[in-house]
């Protein structure tokens, strides 16, 4: 009886580890599985792991093995992906299919040993666990938290809330990307990030319909086979003339800066169609095209890619990264003054402006140890 009890205390962990995965999966996917089915699916793959393992002659050091989480991942997925587009009675019968069973065991199996046993991991300059990366998603966290909290009617309040859930998800991309290792791919999303930041510090400044406009024009980038093509066409060449353009791209990319006060007096003088002259001048950030323009260097393959150490790529893209959440944070707090009657968590609402203030405080300490880190290479 003695030499039973841990084997036991082994399986009913293992069975909470495994009910707990899928219901995680369960919540963050918005899909029901057959735990059943996944069960006996475990069961066969941990078994079919070890025979990969020793098929191809790899010897595991200690706790080196794939985690038991990420083996119930790797089946939730791989069935999730084979049919969620089926019927659910079209599922249930796959399920019961050995054929089927036998290819997800072989499968999921073979990903398995491959992906977490024969990859190479690139030297990274920091971790997801790191103060700095652990900040930037905290305040991404946070702010993505208070964002879901409002619900309503107010066209304006869904839609640049939907932008600024955007932006955040972005960064916490950038942030992915340098906990990866990956700086250099880090780099050009933030590029990406701050043409975003430019939109909304127009949209959230420039005027209550700005916001209006820009969705009139965004149908300007769906007319391929759009049943008012015609229409959308005739109103794009009507636009392009009363304004004087006779770019049609880059009036479709930026013609809605001409509803911006002080943008049409000054077109062809102060102000162009582009982003430098046009979009990111009119939002206040000329100072940063010389770090936009540094991303966009290495948005194609050149000789920057591999001349740059890739401790570089992870210092400006913190700095800048900081930059751009900075304006954005600054932007979604008057969202949330304004449209907090419509949250369903207003006390959360009222501490947003001095609780995001604390994490960017963070972020700016660390910058400062990344600051003295870097100083002398």
């Amino acid at each position: 009886m003695p030499n039973r009890l841990p084997n036991n205390v082994i399986e009913q962990m293992e069975t909470r580890i495994f009910e707990a995965q899928v219901a995680r999966l369960t919540r963050v996917t918005g899909r029901t599985p057959n735990a059943e089915f996944l069960r006996a699916m475990y069961a066969r793959v941990k078994e079919r792991y070890v025979q990969e393992l020793q098929k191809r002659k790899i010897h595991l050091n200690a706790l080196d093995g794939v985690r038991m989480d990420e083996l119930v991942s790797y089946i939730f997925y791989y069935h999730l992906f084979q049919t969620s587009h089926l019927p659910a009675e079209f599922v249930a019968r796959l399920e019961g299919d050995e054929k089927y069973r036998s290819m997800l065991v072989h499968d999921v199996a073979v990903y398995v040993v491959i992906n977490e046993h024969l990859n190479v991991e690139k030297i990274s300059n920091t971790s997801p666990c790191s103060p700095e990366i652990a900040a930037y998603n905290m305040a991404c966290s946070y702010s993505l938290f208070i964002l879901g909290s409002f619900k309503g009617e107010d066209v304006r309040m869904n839609g640049i809330g939907n932008l600024f859930r955007k932006s955040m998800v972005t960064t916490k991309g950038v942030i992915g990307l340098l906990a990866a290792g990956n700086s250099c791919d880090a780099v050009i999303l933030w590029r990406h990030l701050h043409e975003l930041e430019c939109v909304l510090i127009v949209l959230c400044t420039k005027g209550e319909d700005l916001f209006f406009r820009y969705i009139k024009h965004m149908e300007y980038f769906d007319m391929e086979g759009n049943p008012r093509a015609e229409e959308l066409q005739r109103r794009l060449a009507e636009e392009c003339k009363a304004f004087g353009v006779k770019e049609r791209n880059a009036f479709i990319n930026y013609g809605w800066l001409e509803y911006v006060d002080g943008f049409r007096e000054g077109f062809g003088k102060e102000y162009r169609l582009n982003f430098k002259d046009g979009l990111q001048k009119i939002a206040g950030q000329t100072a940063r095209h010389a770090a936009y323009a540094s991303a966009s260097k290495i948005l194609h393959p050149s000789a920057w890619v591999v001349a740059i150490r890739d401790d570089k790529f992870y210092k400006f893209t913190m700095f800048e990264l900081y930059r751009s959440l900075r304006n954005i944070v600054g932007l979604i707090k008057d969202y949330v003054e304004r449209y907090k009657s419509f949250s369903s968590k207003p006390h959360e609402c009222e501490a947003y402006a001095r609780t995001i203030d604390g994490y960017l405080k963070m972020i700016e300490r660390n910058n400062k140890v990344i600051a003295a880190k870097y100083a002398k290479r």
